[in-house]
């Protein structure tokens, strides 16, 4: 009778800790699809723009319908999905898709984009400098 007390409070135990994970575990993508913030530029002879952000310093494609116009010069927060461009097969990242966007909040009316590449910290500029201006 002890070790079935013992068993159904260890498997009690258990199941609360696994709870207490799923928690955690982000929630898959909605049907509202998926939503970027961005500095909106654009659009190009294609009628497409481009957003850029820290996590798409290079740009994203964007297409969508003329709300974009409005966005335009400005950071925004775009909800739609991704879509795969066909040519796009044998490369990763950002030029294989785009953003369809279906909604355009303007956040705020003037964007200034990140640089393409990113910046070095403090500490690694020093130790470059140190590097340089030891004897050889």
């Amino acid at each position: 009778m002890g070790r079935l007390l013992i068993s159904t409070a260890c498997v009690a135990v258990m199941s609360g800790l696994l709870m207490g994970q799923e928690v955690a575990i982000p929630a898959a993508p909605t049907a509202k699809g998926a939503t970027i913030i961005g500095c909106l530029s654009g659009p190009d002879a294609d009628n497409l723009y481009t957003l850029t952000s820290m996590q798409h310093r290079t740009g994203v494609e964007v297409a969508g319908s003329d709300e974009l116009k409005n966005g335009s010069g400005a950071k925004v927060k775009l909800t739609g999905s991704w879509e795969a461009l066909p040519q796009g097969k044998g490369k990763n990242g950002d030029a294989t898709r785009r953003f369809k966007a279906i909604q355009v909040d303007v956040l705020e009316k003037k964007c200034q984009a990140p640089a393409a590449v990113t910046p070095q910290s403090k500490k690694k500029q020093q130790q470059q400098k140190a590097q340089s201006q030891q004897p050889k």
